[in-house]
């Protein structure tokens, strides 16, 4: 009885200090309970999954990166034997080079906001605090005319065209300006007519003189693209948002930026995609693919591709309509770079370049020239988008280009001590006319699940549209995934 009457007691006791703690405790619990519906509500919280990345470029890599800070397991599979796709480093002769993109934009915010993330904001260098762009030099009746690239008040007093030429840049503002107000990596929403070509709309709406010598030798020198390449309506959308941008890169070079990515997940290079089996109710697929010539599977309940988007189709045995309808257009512009290593005193080697525009009896695309820091003079030039031969050999690709750099530059003879040929298969993506009409039905209507897409062909030729594909890809499963 009496031990009874103790236990009562204590449990009272015991109840009434529970109580007191539980009431002290609600403005926490709800408080707690309230993080976690709005992260459940806005796509923090959901299941986790098991996700295949196929590609480690940068819009794989940022897909990867988003989906494994969302809580899923994520494993990356890449078929080169380095990260970065078109976004590398390599070396050479004890040099640092970066032969495919140079650069990222003050307009690639997103990309600019994952450095915060990383906190590898102090590795960004800025090509110039005061400058926006930088100067290049138009080769034009054996002279050549410097302009600052990427600012359009530099080319109204430009030598290099005529007073009528520079004059009619004014007519190309108001095409920017409402090309602008687009969202960057949405170019399929943007202005301007996407049925005809650049060239076309140059030579119709602003000046054919201005496009021979400005806009042509631009596009080729900076994406291998012909005059074909690319429509009215893309061509707005990277003036109006990149014109007028500061450029950074990388301590290290620009390379850096995949790789510290990269060091945050699981990637498996030299792995090769071959077949992707989907499941009949939807929930998942599975992966084939062989790593150092090992076949391997793996079973998982989504897939990101970020391969380019012409080797989309040849990973599955019947591809729905819609991809085939869009990715039978996609295609790529082919370069093929020459390195040159020189070594001599003459100041006319410290630093230069040179566009060469299709009006001017020359092969060459581009010829560009810096002095190092040890002394020597690091140099690389390509030739015109519409006279490359991929079949040629790198010894012939050599031959030519020399004589048209001997040419350019007479002190560059006898001063070559190596070369080194760099060619792309996929540069970067072609936008001729219709594909941004057809990008954007693809869009409407995507059949992604458990597949999903992600790549520069779905936002832009370049790095930070590249980036974004792959961040919005993720967003687009946390959604799916609620």
């Amino acid at each position: 009885m009496l031990l009874r009457l103790y236990i009562r007691i204590i449990f009272s006791e015991v109840k009434a200090q529970f109580n007191e703690l539980l009431i002290e405790q609600i403005p926490i619990i709800l408080y707690c309970c309230t993080i976690s519906l709005r992260d459940f509500i806005s796509g923090g919280f959901v299941p986790s999954k098991h996700i295949v990345v196929i590609g480690a470029g940068i819009a794989g890599l940022t897909a990867a990166f988003r989906l494994q800070q969302a809580g899923h397991s994520v494993q990356v599979l890449e078929s080169d034997a380095k990260v970065g796709g078109r976004m590398i480093t390599i070396h050479w002769q004890g040099l640092a080079i970066d032969p495919g993109a140079e650069f990222v934009t003050g307009a690639d915010k997103l990309l600019l906001d994952l450095t915060r993330q990383l906190n590898i904001e102090d590795k960004l260098i800025h090509y110039s605090e005061q400058q926006t762009g930088f100067n290049v030099s138009v080769m034009r009746g054996g002279t050549v005319h410097t302009v600052n690239f990427m600012s359009i008040p530099s080319y109204l007093g430009w030598t290099g065209v005529s007073l009528g030429a520079r004059l009619s840049m004014l007519k190309l503002l108001p095409h920017m300006l409402r090309a602008g107000r687009v969202n960057v990596y949405t170019p399929e929403e943007g202005p301007g007519d996407d049925s005809i070509t650049m060239e076309k709309f140059f030579y119709e709406k602003i000046n054919g003189e201005m496009f021979e010598y400005w806009c042509q030798p631009t596009m080729d020198v900076f994406c291998g693209y012909t005059v074909d390449d690319l429509s009215a309506r893309m061509l707005l959308m990277l003036f109006g948002s990149y014109l007028n941008q500061k450029l950074y890169t990388f301590e290290g070079g620009i390379g850096f930026f995949p790789e510290t990515l990269a060091s945050k997940l699981a990637v498996t290079l030299n792995a090769t995609a071959r077949r992707i089996d989907l499941l009949s109710d939807g929930s998942g697929a599975t992966v084939y693919y062989v790593v150092d010539g090992r076949p391997e599977k793996v079973d998982c309940e989504a897939v990101v591709l970020a391969v380019p988007g012409d080797a989309v189709l040849e990973l599955f045995e019947s591809p729905p309509a819609s991809w085939q309808a869009f990715f039978r257009k996609v295609r790529f512009t082919r370069v093929g770079i020459v390195y040159h290593l020189l070594e001599g005193d003459d100041p006319a080697l410290d630093e230069g370049g040179i566009m060469f525009p299709r009006q001017e009896p020359w092969q060459l695309s581009a010829l560009g020239w810096k002095r190092r820091p040890d002394g020597r003079v690091l140099a690389m030039s390509d030739l015109k988008a519409h006279l490359y031969d991929p079949t040629l050999s790198d010894d012939g690709l050599k031959k030519v280009i020399t004589e048209e750099v001997e040419r350019a530059v007479p002190q560059f003879a006898g001063k070559i001590k190596d070369q080194m040929v760099f060619r792309w298969r996929r540069k970067v993506p072609a936008y001729p006319p219709g594909l941004l009409t057809a990008l954007k039905t693809f869009k409407q209507n995507p059949h992604e699940g458990p597949v999903y897409f992600c790549g520069d062909y779905l936002a832009g030729p370049n790095t930070g549209a590249a980036l974004a594909s792959g961040w919005f890809c993720a967003e687009k499963i946390q959604q799916f995934s609620l």
